[in-house]
């Protein structure tokens, strides 16, 4: 993705800030923790390589216990994506609607926040 130096990397930094609630800190830190997103191929690999997927404790049929996050990935990057995640709901049409459906219908609040 960032291959010719700074005027490509200056771009791409602009381009992101552009996504409301993400700021240069925050571009900078998630090009760093991801390689410029050199590895990544799809989005379902982001969230878990960010530790944001879900998982269920379970022990042949039954599920015991609320589904979580795994937590497995890379701290820094899910830490650098919370702030944002809550400015985007809160200034964002889409994701506040999103957002509001998910704690309705759970009322967990950090849940539809992840999501």
């Amino acid at each position: 993705m960032i291959v010719n130096g700074d005027a490509n990397l200056s771009t791409e930094i602009k381009r992101i800030c552009s996504i409301t609630g993400i700021g240069k800190l925050t571009v900078i830190i998630i090009l760093a923790e991801t390689n410029g997103f050199e590895l990544i191929r799809n989005k379902k690999q982001l969230t878990s390589y960010a530790g944001l997927d879900v998982k269920e404790k379970q022990s042949g049929t039954s599920v015991k216990g609320k589904p979580k996050i795994s937590k497995k990935g890379n701290r820094h990057l899910r830490k650098a994506m919370y702030l944002p995640a809550l400015v985007a709901v809160k200034h964002d049409k889409n994701f506040g609607e999103i957002y509001l459906r998910l704690v309705s219908k759970h009322g967990i609040k950090m849940k539809a926040l992840v999501a």
